[in-house]
């Protein structure tokens, strides 16, 4: 479960999504080169594809067992996210690229947002999608996706290998299901429209995909949007899950905390392009509601974003301790929201400042750089994994027994391992 945001602005846009999987999912915030290739056939999490001799840099939030990503945005200014889409189709099972190496392979291969989806749609055509994309339990899904860059956005539909797209005006967001049925182009002629005929509404209503969006959309549509606005969104929760936030859970919030059915938020992106510059705010971890978005800007590498898949982790793991202390009490949750949200608006107005300044490259690493080191402190302050540790029993039950297999086998390809 996931949600993609898109706003357009009076001097560029704000993209945001929030990357709705299993709890104990690490999300990775990673960087990778430009680079070139001599091989002619490319390993994806389950098939082998055709390469290409050159593919972009780029930044990708990326599931720690997965070839693919859930977000990200290249050298190019092409920012994408994908979201789980539930359809009628059957042969879903048959390993084949999932949504996220298609996302991938867009921010590689693609210089702008048209690009980008004629590329996704190209590899389905030649390749389908499909294959489980659960952690640690089998889920299989077809996917949509929100591409934008400096100049122009889609939204791409798909159903196993049909397509349809519709260019974006102005604002749009994507939360699990299929939206479009007119206005669109597709690949295939379809009377009764493309949602219409490829939903499977049953999971697709179980997913609260509806409510999610139309929360989402109350955001979008505000006379004025800002960074914080998206922030806001991203942190949204709905109302029937403020009462017991972090002990049961609604996939009906655009903030996700897991449940028995639902999935859980483990990391969180938003780019905001504004004239000629463009700031890339990650969390770099779960519950936006309870961590803080840091600035980076490309191509710098500093935490959250990594180039080694181990130091994200543990810089995930980290703050992932700190969150399940929140949701056993063991640290006050109110307390930790309000010191994230303080120094998160710190960042803010001194990147407005500083940008007042016209900045070089240095100064944009130098001020990253602190935002980074600042953060890093205060979650060091509380302590959190021998806090929890000492406290474990304090856990909901269900938190309880997710946090005992916590960073366990989350690099395994298959999911006989991830789940020993």
């Amino acid at each position: 479960m996931c949600d993609t945001l898109y706003r357009k602005t009076p001097d560029g846009y704000i993209f945001g999504k929030n990357s709705d999987r299993g709890p104990n999912e690490p999300n990775l915030a990673l960087f990778y080169p430009r680079m070139e290739h001599k091989e002619k056939t490319l390993k994806c999490t389950y098939i082998e594809i055709e390469q290409v001799p050159k593919t972009h840099a780029f930044y990708l939030v990326q599931p720690s067992w997965m070839w693919g990503g859930e977000m990200g945005i290249n050298e190019h200014g092409v920012v994408i996210g994908n979201e789980a889409v539930f359809t009628k189709g059957c042969d879903k099972k048959e390993e084949r690229l999932l949504g996220m190496d298609l996302l991938r392979l867009a921010l590689e291969r693609a210089a702008s947002a048209t690009e980008a989806k004629e590329v996704i749609k190209d590899l389905l055509r030649r390749y389908g999608q499909g294959g489980n994309c659960g952690f640690d339990k089998k889920f299989y899904y077809d996917n949509s996706y929100l591409i934008a860059d400096d100049n122009e956005a889609y939204v791409l539909e798909t159903a196993g290998r049909d397509w349809a797209e519709m260019k974006i005006d102005s604002r749009y967001n994507i939360s699990n299901r299929l939206s479009l049925n007119a206005g669109y182009s597709a690949n295939v002629n379809l009377a009764a429209g493309f949602a219409r005929k490829h939903s499977d509404f049953l999971y697709t209503r179980f997913s609260g995909s509806a409510q999610r969006e139309r929360d989402a959309c109350g955001y979008l549509d505000a006379k004025k949007f800002s960074l914080e606005a998206m922030m806001r969104a991203l942190r949204h929760h709905h109302e029937t899950n403020e009462r017991k936030l972090y002990r049961k859970g609604s996939v009906k919030s655009v903030c996700m905390h897991a449940s028995l059915l639902g999935d859980h938020t483990t990391g969180s992106m938003i780019v905001e392009r504004s004239g000629e510059r463009t700031s890339i705010w990650f969390t770099g971890c779960s519950s936006p509601c309870l961590s803080a978005f840091k600035p980076v800007y490309f191509p710098l590498v500093i935490p959250p974003v990594f180039t080694d898949p181990e130091e994200s982790l543990s810089y995930w793991l980290r703050r992932e301790y700190l969150t399940r202390a929140a949701f056993a009490g063991i640290i006050d949750a109110s307390r930790l929201r309000e010191s994230m949200r303080a120094l998160e608006a710190e960042f803010i107005k001194e990147e407005a400042e500083l940008f007042a300044t016209d900045p070089d490259d240095a100064t944009l690493r130098a001020f990253s750089e602190k935002c980074s080191r600042r953060e890093e402190e205060l979650v060091a302050s509380f302590n959190a994994e021998a806090a929890l540790r000492s406290s474990f029993d304090k856990l909901p039950p269900l938190w309880r027994r997710h946090t005992a297999r916590l960073g366990k086998n989350v690099f395994a390809r298959e999911l006989s391992e991830r789940k020993r």
